[in-house]
């Protein structure tokens, strides 16, 4: 019964978390007066184009009756890559000539948007937007705030892509410089061009963990953690701390970026081995008070190590009745900085009855590398040593230290 009840709470944890919407830009600028002068469609277009084995996808899927079946008078903004972006893909002619027909629908989705975006609009915006693909997963769920209402609900997991400009006018999808803005006009909507694959997320960011070598302390310490719980608490009790990293119950996802220490960064702070973060547990461990029917000290110490890979909501302010509503973090590299997020509110004050949870964090960099540490902190910024790696939740950042404030002690 006590594991059904932590269900339900889980999934109102959810509810709750993503009632607000994801931060999303306003448009900058006014609309420009604007006479479609382009006649032909897309087909015609891509025929025309380099985008000789995109095409030859395009044509092979049934992409044509799907976007009819999305109704009269959408138009689309298509992210068409180039010859050498679908090789390095795995799509050379041959592979596209034996796929089966259902992957080529899938590919075709993904790279679809069911709006037009303008290049003048992109050029013109601040940071990423994000815009839904056509291709959905059926079998995986998102918390989604409908129009009109407060509350989210479960739908299919759409997969998204964040559109950017960098600072060279080229265009940038999830983080990556996708080649120069050259649209192609078309009469049911708009093509870009790219040079880069875009790669569709196929794994939860617990799955890089575990199987990514530099990520092996990370991955032991999470799994030390739940086991000790579940003997702690006799399997009454489900742990709720990083289950973001995982599936929630139902299939759930919840939309976030990471910030993940590898190897290096904790054995930065002295830890050499999942057995020496464990020790650093043994000082305050959760228990079970079995005359109350309570779990107490319901956090491990190493869980103060990772909030801030959390952007440190652990700490937001909370009342008798609870916290704000969280707002997703879903930024990409090109938006870790100061400039765009100093100011950022990643918990809402709910009714007022909390203050907001402001960004914690500075942003720099070190060469080539983004940097990110607690402001105030006397401790060295982690360095991110690989960024934008794609999720099912969000982009995953590798970082070299772990993020860390003063409070913490070890």
């Amino acid at each position: 019964m006590r594991r059904i009840i932590f269900y339900t709470l889980a999934l109102a944890g959810v509810l709750t978390a993503c009632r607000k919407t994801e931060f999303q830009r306003p448009p900058v600028g006014v609309p420009v007066p604007y006479t479609d002068t382009a006649t032909s469609d897309f087909n015609t277009l891509l025929a025309q184009s380099t985008q000789k084995l995109f095409y030859a996808a395009w044509q092979k899927s049934h992409i044509d009756s799907l976007l009819k079946t999305e109704g009269n008078g959408i138009r689309f903004t298509v992210l068409a890559p180039d010859d050498a972006a679908m090789t390095a893909a795995g799509f050379t002619a041959d592979k596209i000539a034996t796929a089966k027909v259902t992957d080529l629908d899938s590919l075709m989705l993904f790279h679809v948007i069911p709006v037009y975006i303008d290049s003048a609009i992109l050029l013109g915006q601040q940071g990423n937007v994000r815009h839904k693909s056509l291709l959905r997963d059926r079998t995986i769920k998102e918390m989604v705030t409908r129009p009109g209402s407060a509350v989210s609900f479960p739908e299919a997991y759409t997969y998204k892509l964040y559109l950017g400009v960098a600072p060279d006018r080229s265009l940038l999808i999830n983080g990556k410089k996708s080649g120069r803005i050259t649209p192609i006009y078309a009469r049911n909507g708009i093509i870009y061009p790219i040079s880069q694959p875009l790669v569709r997320p196929g794994k939860l960011m617990i799955d890089i963990i575990d199987t990514d070598p530099r990520f092996t302390i990370l991955s032991g310490l999470l799994k030390a953690m739940d086991s000790t719980w579940e003997a702690v608490s006799y399997g009454w009790f489900e742990r709720q701390q990083h289950q973001a990293l995982r599936m929630y119950p139902g299939n759930i996802v919840a939309g976030n970026a990471f910030f993940a220490p590898t190897n290096e960064a904790f054995k930065k702070a002295g830890f050499n081995s999942v057995e020496d973060l464990m020790t650093l547990n043994a000082r305050s461990m959760p228990y079970l008070d079995e005359e109350w029917g309570e779990m107490r000290n319901g956090l491990f110490v190493t869980d103060s190590l990772l909030a801030y890979s959390s952007w440190g909501r652990m700490y937001a302010p909370r009342t008798s009745i609870g916290a704000g509503s969280g707002v997703p973090a879903m930024f990409w590299s090109n938006d870790l900085n100061d400039a765009m997020l100093s100011t950022f509110a990643l918990v809402t004050s709910g009714d007022n009855s909390v203050p907001v949870y402001l960004m914690p964090f500075g942003f720099g960099m070190n060469g080539t590398q983004i940097t990110l540490k607690v402001k105030g902190s006397s401790h060295a910024a982690a360095n991110i040593v690989e960024a934008d790696i794609p999720t099912l939740q969000g982009p995953l950042h590798a970082v070299d230290n772990l993020i860390l404030g003063d409070k913490v002690e070890f």
